[in-house]
């Protein structure tokens, strides 16, 4: 029995007369519910506006004359099971005729469940309802299906090819997880490659999805310049969703706010992070979140599920400011219910999902983002120092196959002052073409005249970048080694 059918049951059992479960998952959901069925020894019934309700009586599928029919048998207790039931829930009349009832189907010892992918409930059957979600299947029921269809072509399953193949796919439901394992088999025996063709496969599932993104981590911490208090931070966390760090006594960390400067990284560490962790990147697009096909809510709730789905894993939320800003009273209004779901989760959530937010402007924070509890730290991401403005120039020298040593970073260091890492990553490929047009290899002057032909970010914001210091200086931990401090005791 899983989570959702223990609470099933146990609603059921406290007389509890309506339930709506959350599911794209039909076929599974019902299996769910004929187990609890069998375990209380009661009824299962089942409806749909085309079938109506087989075993009770033909002409049912008028959703008030099928309501009826649940009081006037008054010796059949038990669960009933109503598909797409939410489409006719927009009907004042059927929302009229369920709440006359519901004290005579919890008298009854009958539930009425409504089984849909959507989340309709008047409000007038609010206080009502229970909503239950039916969870993704875990990796012991995804262990049954790659069994199942492995056996069906004869051949013998390897230990670790098996256990790599469902870690893949977790986060998939049932009918994704045998569509996808029933292509790689069919091209042959299952192999560690195949583990990225499962891979592949979320990411085509999780485009239909359209708050989430799948990201490759393809950077690394060694792609960041600077940022050495950071990179500490994240490098003793490294083995945290492990088992080990559970009996050690350590709890499983939650995630950290990014804040500071626009174009210093904060982006790239989300991504150097899940490389780092060997960990999936899903991004969580919060603008997508108000305005795709779906109400606000119910995207949020998705999001959460399938992010637990996949745990553990990094989730990453860029601008998070933007995302939970209203514009309308409406809108605002929808911001404030999904920007409650979101924080509570963020609080309460169970499931090892590292949460990586970021932000440019701290007074578009709501307060309540910054409570303790909610991210295990926030960091503040300054303009880049003279020291790593040096490592940031290696970096992105090295990247496009040059030799830091042939050029005299300490100069352009010098130069580059008040520079982000964004700009002196631009600053680099400006030399490389102007070099490129010349017929030539990159030189010193190159490189100089391209920092100083760059506009800093600082010349306009410079206002809005010293209020951010001014409040992280007490508020925020520094993501930069203060190296003022080590340069003055190497003078010494």
């Amino acid at each position: 029995m899983t989570k959702t059918a223990d609470q099933l049951a146990l609603l059921y059992k406290a007389r509890y007369p309506l339930i709506y479960l959350l599911t794209y998952e039909e076929l599974r959901a019902e299996r769910m519910c004929r187990e609890v069925a069998e375990q209380l020894k009661v009824a299962e019934v089942h409806w749909s506006p085309v079938s109506g309700a087989p075993g009770l009586e033909d002409g049912l599928e008028e959703p008030q004359r099928f309501l009826s029919r649940l009081i006037e048998d008054s010796t059949l207790p038990g669960l009933y099971l109503a598909k797409d039931f939410h489409l006719a829930l927009d009907d004042p009349m059927v929302g009229r005729r369920l709440r006359e009832l519901l004290p005579y189907l919890a008298t009854g010892k009958k539930t009425l469940v409504v089984i849909s992918p959507v989340l309709v409930i008047p409000r007038e059957l609010e206080k009502d309802c229970v909503v239950l979600d039916l969870e993704l299947p875990e990796i012991e029921e995804l262990g049954k299906i790659l069994d199942t269809l492995h056996r069906q072509t004869g051949r013998t399953l390897v230990p670790k090819k098996r256990e790599a193949a469902l870690r893949a796919a977790r986060g998939l439901t049932e009918q994704e997880a045998i569509r996808v394992f029933s292509k790689v088999l069919a091209a042959g025996d299952l192999d560690f490659d195949d583990v990225g063709r499962i891979v592949e496969e979320k990411r085509q599932i999780l485009r239909q999805h359209d708050v989430l993104e799948y990201f490759e981590p393809n950077e690394t911490l060694a792609s960041v310049g600077g940022l050495s208090e950071l990179k500490r931070w994240l490098s003793e966390r490294a083995s945290a969703f492990e088992d080990k760090a559970r009996k050690f006594g350590l709890p499983q960390p939650k995630g950290m706010l990014l804040l500071g400067v626009q174009g210093c990284g904060k982006s790239l560490v989300s991504k150097a992070v899940a490389s780092l962790w060997k960990l999936p990147l899903i991004r969580l697009d919060l603008a997508a979140i108000f305005s795709s096909r779906h109400t606000a809510e119910e995207n949020m709730r998705n999001a959460i599920r399938i992010a637990e789905s996949l745990a553990p894993m990094v989730l990453w939320v860029d601008e998070i400011e933007k995302g939970f800003a209203g514009t309308g009273a409406e809108d605002q209004a929808a911001v404030s219910r999904v920007f409650g779901t979101f924080i509570t989760w963020l609080q309460e959530k169970t499931k090892p999902v590292f949460v990586i937010a970021t932000a440019n402007e701290v007074q578009n924070l709501p307060p309540e983002l910054l409570r303790k509890g909610r991210f295990d730290e926030i960091f503040f991401v300054d303009l880049p120092d003279h020291h790593e403005r040096e490592q940031i120039l290696s970096v992105h020298l090295k990247k496009r196959g040059r030799d830091p040593g042939d050029f005299d970073l300490d100069a352009l260091a010098k130069k580059a002052e008040h520079l982000n890492g964004a700009e002196l990553e631009q600053a680099v490929i400006s030399a490389l073409y102007a070099a490129f047009h010349d017929s030539r290899e990159v030189e010193q002057q190159d490189l100089s005249k391209a920092i100083e032909d760059t506009v800093p970010l600082y010349v306009t914001y410079e206002e809005k970048i010293k209020e951010l210091r001014d409040w992280a200086r007490n508020r925020a931990r520094w993501a930069s080694l203060d190296v003022s401090l080590v340069d003055l005791f190497k003078e010494e």
